[in-house]
């Protein structure tokens, strides 16, 4: 079998029958299950997913969990923080003060190297020892306008020498021979990242639809469509050296998972030994919106991003209604302010961000909004479209027409999993993993040589609980596909649980917006810092569980330090309050 496109080789013919993969353990590896020191409680085992009641014939590897309802404890196991590896040589780190916009990402990941001031500014050390290097690299790989450049160390590339690699000798070279990622987005840029820093050998080839290597989603709404970033100062630069074949533009048809191979446009198999699924999520679209309107825009691509752009300079749009209230909606309304627009947002709950933030803290933003001369229309959906060719009609169900130049659709988005159709694999809402990343079938079983990261990935943060969710925000989809990479040659007996805290950010108006955990699981919110008056707080979120009130979120409006002494305290239970449960004396 030979592959068509230029320059990429020919795969080698896999035996008709292989031995099933048998993962190694790594020096200084602690297993994912079992008690764990110092704790009081022991931990519980994973939950299962799908009743194995009836199903057909087991496929290759598969691997049953065992099945527990009990919810887990906030102390009942240890909080590591995301895995990294140790770099042997010394790296030089600069800054682009034009493009930073003090975030405070670098800071959280690498706090021995940037500090942001009391005044607001970053401060950082340019020579970075070895020590330091992979965090180092790692804030560079979470930057989200790219800001942060880095010179020298061991890249990803083949000739990097790792000296821990998990696995090593005969198994090294011929366990795993060809790691196929399905998606070039960033969740598998960093898999792959990872697969060549813990030693793996053999070929690795990663799959994208899009014609672009992978680049930074957050800034395509805000400072691409401004002009103020291109797309290429937006392409991840951490990892250039990365030793891998790129299949881009090249859409993925189908999963044979008996016959371990990707199907592609065109007829086209490509075998794989190991498989990481990051095929990421696409915008969600009204259906009685108007198809083939050049007036009415998503934005999820660098190719969205760049229609938008054009076509609001072609049509020198001058009122254009955003339709969505989450994060992205708010950040194109502020683009668009910038840029002397009128803006209505029209969104159907109330208020914004209500889903992310809840009432309380999206309330605030709403505030914000109107503040910059955004038209918000909350609790409101449009009724009737109309494209007149110089303009569009809207018309709400409250009566009100709206005449604008342009639509663009901020309504969320749906996980990429259309070609997974028939595959045996869960695919609802997402691809269904255990909570070390390894995808699950439909009957509950795990599938030892496939995971899955990123925003296509649903799986159990045991940080929370046993409830598979899904995650979208660009510092969870480089932890997980590190961790993915990092379980997908451990195996899942193996592999530890992914138990990170989500972070994500965002800026409206000027206002900066950072936050880690779930706000969405809160039920009270607590003003700890600030106030919610001064658009400037650290708002923490909690709820109640059979073990006491558990911290799920830390939000924080312009308190980018203040939000560092929160983090930590995601998935734990809230300190009791002093005398409590004391009896009193008489």
């Amino acid at each position: 079998m030979t592959h068509p496109r230029p320059g990429y080789p020919a795969p080698q013919r896999l035996p008709a029958t292989r031995a099933p993969y048998v993962p190694v353990p790594g020096p200084g590896h602690v297993p994912a299950q079992g008690p764990v020191p110092g704790q009081g409680h022991p931990v519980p085992p994973p939950a299962v997913y799908a009743s194995p009641a009836v199903s057909p014939a087991h496929p290759r590897s598969a691997v049953e969990l065992q099945s527990t309802a009990e919810p887990i404890q906030a102390e009942a196991f240890d909080l590591p923080r995301p895995a990294l590896v140790a770099e042997d040589e010394a790296v030089r780190i600069s800054v682009d003060n034009n493009r930073c916009h003090i975030y405070g990402i670098c800071q959280q990941e690498a706090p021995e190297i940037f500090r942001i001031s009391e005044g607001g500014s970053l401060h950082y050390t340019r020579g970075v020892p070895a020590e330091f290097a992979a965090q180092a690299r790692q804030a560079v790989r979470c930057c989200p306008m790219q800001a942060i450049q880095i010179r020298g160390g061991a890249g990803p590339g083949p000739k990097a020498d790792r000296a821990h690699p998990r696995r090593s000798g005969k198994a090294s070279r011929a366990g795993r021979r060809r790691v196929v990622v399905a998606g070039a987005g960033l969740a598998g840029l960093s898999a792959a990242t990872r697969l060549r820093e813990r030693g793996f050998d053999g070929e690795l080839v990663l799959v994208g639809e899009e014609p672009h290597r992978p680049y930074s989603r957050p800034p395509l709404s805000k400072q691409y469509l401004s002009g103020a970033l291109s797309d290429e100062q937006l392409t991840f630069r951490a990892d250039e050296g990365l030793d891998a074949h790129w299949l881009l533009d090249t859409p993925i048809t189908g999963l044979d998972i008996h016959g371990s191979a990707i199907e592609l446009r065109g007829g086209e198999r490509l075998p794989f030994d190991g498989l990481v699924i990051a095929t990421g999520v696409d915008a969600k679209r009204l259906p009685e919106a108007p198809v083939f309107s050049d007036r009415v825009r998503t934005i999820r691509t660098l190719g969205d991003a760049a229609a938008i752009h054009r076509a609001m300079r072609t049509a020198q749009a001058r009122h254009v209604v955003i339709l969505g209230g989450g994060f992205v909606g708010c950040e194109l309304a502020c683009t668009a302010r910038e840029h002397g627009m009128d803006v209505t947002l029209v969104v159907h709950s109330a208020p914004l961000l209500r889903r992310v933030l809840g009432e309380r803290v999206g309330s605030v933003v709403a505030g914000i909004q109107r503040r910059a001369g955004v038209d918000v229309r909350l609790g409101t959906q449009i009724t009737d479209w109309r494209d007149h060719g110089d303009m569009l009609r809207l018309r709400l169900d409250d009566g009100d027409v709206l005449d604008c130049d342009f639509v663009v659709l901020g309504l969320g988005s749906h996980p990429r999993t259309e070609w997974l159709r028939g595959s045996g694999l869960d695919v609802s809402d997402g691809v269904l993993c255990g909570p070390t990343c390894h995808a699950v079938d439909g009957w509950g079983r795990v599938m030892p040589h496939i995971v899955a990261a990123g925003d296509v990935a649903r799986w159990p943060n045991a940080r929370f609980d046993s409830q598979p969710r899904r995650v979208e925000h660009l510092i969870h989809a480089v932890e997980m596909g590190q961790h993915a990479a990092d379980a997908l040659l451990r195996g899942p007996d193996r592999a530890a649980r992914f138990a990170p805290v989500p972070r994500f950010w965002s800026e409206q108006h000027g206002t900066r917006i950072q936050a880690a955990g779930i706000p969405s699981l809160g039920t009270d919110v607590e003003i700890v810092e600030g106030s919610l008056r001064a658009e400037r707080f650290v708002a923490r979120y909690s709820r109640r569980t059979p073990y006491g009130p558990q911290t799920v979120a830390a939000v924080a409006f312009d308190m980018p330090v203040e939000l560092l002494a929160y983090r930590d305290q995601i998935g734990r239970s809230l300190p009791r309050t002093r005398g409590a449960g004391r009896r009193k004396r008489r």
